[in-house]
């Protein structure tokens, strides 16, 4: 099953990102949270339109945690970047652990985790992670996050759903 298994939360500016919405990482925001059990890989595509300024900037990280509710987290984990800022103009997939985004208008990153870098602590496998999206620049900006899940590891004909 090669399929990707598509999450578009409902946003909320400054708490959730999600489908766009006007200044959705004002004083920071988080992705959904979803749960790598299943699935080998998740995308987290930001994308961000018009900029009040122009000049907004985002700082990204990957957040693990042990359950849906994010109840306990661990520190950052690495994944790989990529920014496409116009038509198909893509970077080469860069390895981090944190992101600081380009100023300017309509950009997308595709972040890339694998199931393998979430951490076990204290014996417990955190199979949960989201995207920690903080604003660097005070700068209204329309955009959202959209996940993919990717590479499961079960054949199904329906994919499982991975937010609580």
């Amino acid at each position: 099953m090669s399929q990707f298994h598509f999450v578009a939360a409902a946003p909320t500016a400054g708490t959730q990102a999600g489908l766009p919405v006007a200044d959705f990482a004002a004083g920071g925001t988080i992705s959904d949270i979803v749960c790598m059990s299943k699935y080998q890989t998740a995308y987290f595509m930001l994308y961000f339109g018009d900029q009040t300024g122009g000049t907004c900037t985002l700082t990204c990280t990957v957040i693990p945690c042990d359950d849906a509710s994010a109840t306990n987290t661990t520190t950052a984990i690495g994944f790989y970047y990529k920014r496409v800022s116009a038509g198909e103009t893509n970077t080469a997939w860069t390895s981090s652990s944190s992101l600081l985004t380009t100023a300017g208008d309509n950009q997308m990153y595709v972040i890339r985790v694998r199931a393998a870098s979430l951490p076990v602590v204290s014996g417990v496998t955190y199979e949960y992670c989201y995207l920690n999206i903080a604003e660097t620049t005070n700068d209204p900006a329309l955009g959202g996050v959209i996940i993919m899940m990717a590479d499961p590891r079960y054949d199904e004909d329906t994919l499982d759903a991975v937010t609580a």
